[in-house]
């Protein structure tokens, strides 16, 4: 092989390893005022009060690039790569190698050992300032109707109620919403943290009049996924009894590594939640300032926002009747 093809090559390998960030490393907010995303490399990360670079971090960033830049042998990585077009000596005819190089998670995400056996039942590890810390600085004026206290509050209260982990449930809303700045198909004023109902091109999905019905929905879906129990309050998940009789059928996910190609369409979805949710034991267990700030004003507007949205779907729906549209949203 030349050395110009040579280069060739582990130019292809170094751009196929390139890591792809994470859904909330893709939302900005825009009251960050200038403070630095927290050093971990290329993982997707958030901005994290009084974080530093991890030492571990920083071997394992350079073992990635390294990982990057050089061809390694087959048998002594398990990593293939691709080498273009071969000549069979023997009988002159070509055959092409096209292999996959192999991700290593732990160079884009932080995922703690044994991450893939961390039960969705459970009792939280992160505090609930830590949780508000993470919030409140990712995310200044939050346009959901309440405070980082008060929607950290919910999450705890209807997730314990349910025996479901609460500091990793929210770090699950954090990565669906990108920390409540959202900026995708579904709004503010829906309350939906979790992506019920939504499959991608401009599909809105689930919404709730209040943040505590957002939350309460978010719970008993995971509790849907994950227990042969029946809520302890009143059903309002709208896609519960589709999601619980799927889970009775092909077996409960008990695990959040489970919601990879099972909640959301993506190998990689549960890594980004335990992310976000070891950036979150990464604040500091201290109130941040605005934790308890009155949203009493915006949370009216947007129950009106709501009942005006729901009248205009409701005569959509009218519309569309009869059309016998299949129902493909997420579950």
């Amino acid at each position: 092989m030349t050395k110009m093809t040579k280069r060739a090559c582990a130019l292809a390998v170094a751009l196929m390893l390139l890591t792809v960030p994470g859904q909330a490393a893709n939302t900005t907010s825009a009251n960050r005022g200038g403070k630095p995303v927290v050093t971990m490399g290329d993982r997707p990360g958030a901005v994290v009060p009084g974080a530093g670079q991890n030492k571990n971090d920083t071997k394992q960033n350079k073992a990635a690039k390294g990982s990057n830049t050089e061809i390694k042998n087959k048998k002594n990585s398990g990593t293939q790569v691709s080498q273009g077009n071969k000549t069979d000596t023997k009988s002159g005819v070509k055959t092409k190698q096209t292999t996959a190089a192999k991700r290593n998670l732990n160079a884009i995400y932080i995922l703690p050992k044994g991450y893939k056996d961390i039960t969705i039942r459970g009792k939280a590890q992160a505090t609930k300032k830590q949780a508000a810390q993470l919030i409140a600085v990712n995310n200044k004026n939050l346009p959901i109707g309440c405070s980082a206290g008060e929607i950290v509050d919910l999450y705890w209260e209807e997730a314990e109620r349910e025996g479901i982990r609460p500091d990793i449930a929210l770090s699950q809303a954090l990565l669906e919403t990108g920390y409540f700045n959202f900026g995708g198909a579904v709004e503010p004023w829906q309350h939906n943290f979790c992506g019920l109902g939504t499959i991608g091109n401009g599909v809105q999905g689930a919404a709730f009049k209040t943040p505590q019905e957002g939350v309460r929905a978010h719970i008993q879906h995971l509790l849907a996924y994950s227990s042969h129990d029946l809520p302890k309050t009143k059903l309002i998940d709208p896609r519960y009894d589709k999601a619980h009789n799927l889970r009775l059928e092909k077996g409960l996910i008990t695990r959040w590594s489970g919601l990879n190609w099972t909640w959301a369409m993506g190998g990689e979805y549960a890594e980004k939640i335990i992310n976000t949710h070891q950036l979150m034991l990464r604040c500091e267990d201290k109130e941040p300032e605005g934790m308890w700030d009155n949203y009493k004003k915006q949370q009216k507007e947007l129950e009106k926002l709501y009942e005006k949205k729901m009248k205009e779907r409701e005569e959509a729906a009218k519309k569309y009747k009869k059309s016998g549209i299949k129902d493909k949203r997420r579950s």
